[in-house]
């Protein structure tokens, strides 16, 4: 019951909000008090009705089976407010806390109640004068569930489907070409061979502070050398490295490997409360694994043709890595340790790659 009136009380006081604060006289507070009684007299009555209402409905559900046609009529009818006091309806300057005066309820066991709505706080507190309460009515300021989100830094951060896009070629163990004749076929076009990295997913571990990261993923690689000789093509399913000459003249002539891949690093962060406003610098290693591979040639005549085979590359590739940005913008670089073909299989030909790595 203290709760129903408590909830009537509500209603009655937030309309009041809206109007500037004012003292009644005593006379209105008088008839104001009178009227209220009144109200809570019909108030209860309307109660009472309805719990025995409420127990009539009980005692027919024992007596009897329930079923769809069975209709119970409830009725309760809140009795209508007394008016308020005749006042000021001008403006109200907005305030945190707005108080006002207003009848005891006869509420033997009613010291303090509060109400959240929001950020709105409303409190409901007996005074020392029983013939009298306190309503307050004020907005938590230190409340954050607005939509403020404030960034929380976690040991943990995982990203999904990053995306690294550069160009690739390979060179000799000196960093230079040392493609002999027999071997000059495989010179790159460095400028249309291009490799895509697909992240599936990408991992961050606090080491320091927030400010060194342990990084790891895996990721796809996708190749595309073109070569520069448009005579030549690659043999499959032989044990060395072996070009033949094409019987149509050539548009296009690539190799295309595809691999499977691990990145480990260790990554700087300049400002981790914020990654989009953050300097960073990454370095380490990378492990990958042979998937497959094909050669694709298009003669000046539309024809197309596609060979699959391994072509005698390593199986495993490892090497350094190493990228530098700010925010989702990096600059990225890979260079392998291993050769291009298996071991044994001439040439000697390191691949490396150079690109934009992107960081949404």
């Amino acid at each position: 019951m203290k709760s129903v009136l408590l909830t009537a009380w509500m209603f009655l006081l937030l309309p009041a909000v809206g109007f500037s604060q004012q003292v009644w006289t005593p006379e209105q507070q008088q008839q104001f008090q009178q009227e209220m009684e009144q109200w809570k007299v019909q108030f209860q009555q309307q109660m009472l009705q309805l719990q025995d209402q409420l127990a009539k409905m009980k005692e027919e559900l024992k007596d009897q089976n329930r079923d769809s046609g069975s209709d119970f009529d409830i009725q309760f009818e809140v009795p209508p407010m007394p008016p308020m006091p005749p006042g000021s309806t001008g403006d109200q300057n907005e305030e945190d806390t707005t108080s006002f005066l207003m009848p005891d309820m006869d509420n033997e066991n009613n010291d303090s109640t509060e109400v959240k709505v929001g950020r709105w706080n409303i409190i409901v507190r007996d005074n020392h004068n029983k013939d009298e309460q306190h309503v307050n009515i004020y907005k938590d300021k230190t409340d954050c569930t607005d939509n403020e989100e404030s960034h929380h830094l976690k040991n943990i951060e995982t990203k999904y489907l990053l995306l690294d896009v550069g160009l690739n070629n390979y060179s000799g163990r000196n960093g230079v070409s040392n493609l002999t004749a027999n071997y000059s076929p495989l010179k790159v076009n460095t400028g249309k061979s291009w490799v895509v990295d697909v992240h599936l997913i990408n991992q961050k571990i606090n080491l320091i502070s927030y400010h060194l990261w342990l990084s790891y993923g895996i990721f796809f690689e996708f190749n595309s050398y073109k070569f520069n000789d448009l005579t030549n093509v690659l043999v499959p399913r032989v044990d060395s490295v072996v070009f033949v000459s094409s019987e149509q003249p050539l548009k296009k002539n690539k190799l295309s490997p595809t691999y499977v891949g691990i990145p480990v690093m260790l990554r700087l962060e300049t400002n981790p409360d914020d990654i989009n406003k953050s300097f960073h610098i990454s370095a380490g290693g990378f492990g990958e694994y042979l998937l497959g591979a094909h050669t694709k040639t298009k003669t000046t005549s539309g024809d197309k043709n596609k060979q699959h085979d391994d072509f005698n590359l390593n199986d495993f590739r490892y090497g350094i890595t190493g990228r530098i940005g700010y925010g989702w913008f990096n600059l990225y670089t890979n260079v392998s340790l291993s050769t291009l073909f298996a071991k044994d299989v001439a040439p000697e030909a390191y691949p490396w790659s150079v690109g934009l790595a992107f960081e949404f």
